[in-house]
């Protein structure tokens, strides 16, 4: 009896660490919720990034356009986000990320998603930036009910490019399936 009062007072205090670490994580870097259906996490930057607070408020300002554009719909808007020199490791380029979003857009309603994204690496000098990002993209089946999961990514690199505004450079991380599809597809969409 005493071994189990022994556990659970182990299990207690573990829980009790856990939640306070939570909380400081949480009092470190708020959910920012954009609108009904976005939310996103920016956590502070990398220890090793230095970076002054109006860049690294243009680069989370990148992300919150892109949510807007995603929103609307409005792939004019969103596709700006992208630098016309746009890459990813698998595949392909501006191009290829606009025709995902067009099959999205016109596949789903009330698309949203969540995000919780560090800057790990920002140099001045040349422009650029990457954030690591871990997310989901919901939306309803058109004709549907219901959210299902689109699109999902975990620790996924973001390559910035400052061309007179931030855009999306290039995109890296592992291979993730999306809704409906059978191929194996590299997230491609920010």
């Amino acid at each position: 009896m005493l071994n189990d009062i022994s556990f659970l007072s182990r299990i207690g205090i573990l829980l009790i660490v856990c939640t306070q670490l939570m909380q400081a994580r949480t009092t470190a870097a708020q959910e920012t919720q954009l609108s009904e259906g976005f939310a996103m996490v920016m956590l502070p930057p990398a220890a090793t990034v230095e970076i002054d607070e109006n860049e690294a408020q243009a680069v989370n300002d990148f992300f919150h356009h892109a949510e807007y554009a995603i929103q609307s719909e409005n792939i004019d808007s969103l596709m700006v986000l992208y630098s016309d020199k746009y890459t990813n490791s698998k595949n392909g380029d501006k191009n290829f990320a606009t025709e995902i979003w067009n099959k999205i857009f016109a596949r789903f309603d009330n698309v949203s998603s969540r995000h919780s994204m560090r800057l790990i690496e920002y140099d001045k000098t040349a422009g650029t930036a990457i954030t690591e990002c871990s997310g989901l993209l919901f939306g309803t089946p058109a004709g549907g009910t219901g959210l299902v999961v689109i699109d999902r990514w975990n620790n996924e690199h973001h390559i910035m490019i400052k061309e007179g505004q931030w855009k999306l450079l290039g995109t890296t991380g592992e291979t993730a399936l999306r809704y409906g599809e059978k191929d194996a597809l590299l997230h491609p969409l920010f």
